[in-house]
């Protein structure tokens, strides 16, 4: 087998980024909280009077889909303020061809 240099160019390191934090936890968990805190909304306001009589005068519907909301926010405020450092994709991308390259017998020195 011939050593071929696997040294990533700037765009591939870019699109590998952007790839990771597009699918990054953070934001399938807050676009799931969000789309079901809408749902259970609109469920608590139009069976506003039905709720009450089931949960001890709570709208419940009303409440969760509303802190359902809010969570999958903040889910999306802290991907934001947070994002996964562009050092740490690359780096591990890096470990895991070195890895790979070891488990083959190839030397990536």
């Amino acid at each position: 087998m011939s050593d071929t240099n696997t040294a990533m160019t700037e765009e591939q390191k870019a699109a590998l980024v952007r790839s990771t934090r597009r699918l990054d936890l953070r934001r399938i968990l807050g676009g799931l909280f969000v789309l079901y805190g809408v749902i259970v909304t609109i469920v608590g306001i139009v069976h506003w009077n039905t709720d009450p009589e089931k949960t001890g005068g709570i709208h419940i519907n009303l409440w969760v889909g509303l802190s359902m909301l809010v969570g999958g926010l903040l889910f999306f405020l802290w991907d934001r303020l947070n994002p996964v450092p562009a050092e740490d994709i690359i780096g591990q991308a890096d470990a895991e061809e070195h890895q790979k390259a070891a488990g083959e017998g190839r030397d990536l020195a």
